[in-house]
Order: structure tokens, then C-alpha cells, then sequence
């Protein structure tokens, strides 16, 4: 009796551990799994694709302390970070996942052309527009 109550003890509190590392998913495979659901990635893709997301997330931290010290530097560097990842896309993506990706890239253009019209007319500086539009390309990948 007192080993069937220590192993259901042990399987609760086994299944709870279980259960909260399962929640807890990094920002890199939320990013993959709305890719997934978005773009019908195969298990091969998905796995590129993760790949592609942690490297996103690993550079974004790197640049972090650059935000601080020399924005100019880090919008360059993010600017070439959502480039690098827009290729890797289109390198991982087929054809027909390809069609669906540029439509969702011309909506982002037309996106920020528009924010860009607003911020202008708005009288916000060259710097603050490029910085939010660069911040929507980041979101958009």
C-alpha cells in the first residue's frame, strides 16, 4: 500500500513538472508554431524554421546592449538580421508557401508606407520613422 501511494505521489508530482515545462515554450517556438499554422510547414520545414527563430532570438539579445549605446548601429544590425531571416525563409519555403509569404510581405509594405505617410505628416524625425519601421519588420518575420 505504502509503494502504490509513493508512486501515485511520484506520478503527480512527475506529471505536474511535466506539465509546467510543456507551458512554457520559448519565444522562438511560439514564432515556429504560428509559422507552422500560417504557412502549412512540413516537419522538415518546421525544424529549419525553429532553427531560424532560435539564431533570430540569440542575435536579438546580442544586439540588446547595443540599444542603449549606439542605436544607429542597432537598427543597421536589425535591418540585416530581418534580411538574413527573409532569405532563410524563402530558402526553406516551397513554391506555393512562397506566393503566400510575398503576399504577406507586399501587406507589410503597403503597411508601412502608410505608417510612413502618417509619421511624416505627424513631423516625426527620419530616425524615430526608420526605427518603428524597422520594428515592424521585425514583427512581421
Amino acid at each position: 500500500m505504502k509503494h502504490l501511494l509513493l508512486s501515485l505521489t511520484f506520478l503527480l508530482f512527475a506529471g505536474g513538472l511535466f506539465a509546467q515545462t510543456e507551458t512554457k515554450k520559448s519565444p522562438a517556438q511560439k514564432d515556429t508554431e504560428a509559422l507552422v499554422a500560417e504557412y502549412q510547414l512540413n516537419d522538415d520545414q518546421a525544424a529549419e524554421m525553429l532553427k531560424v527563430q532560435e539564431r533570430k532570438y540569440r542575435n536579438l539579445k546580442e544586439f540588446e546592449p547595443l540599444m542603449n549605446q549606439d542605436v544607429k548601429l542597432y537598427l543597421r544590425k536589425l535591418r540585416a538580421l530581418v534580411n538574413a531571416t527573409d532569405a532563410s525563409f524563402r530558402r526553406i519555403l516551397n513554391d506555393e508557401q512562397i506566393k503566400t509569404y510575398n503576399q504577406k510581405k507586399q501587406e507589410l509594405r503597403q503597411q508601412k508606407a502608410q505608417l510612413y505617410k502618417e509619421m511624416k505628416a505627424a513631423g516625426a524625425s527620419q530616425f524615430e520613422i526608420d526605427k518603428k519601421l524597422v520594428q515592424l519588420d521585425l514583427e512581421a518575420i
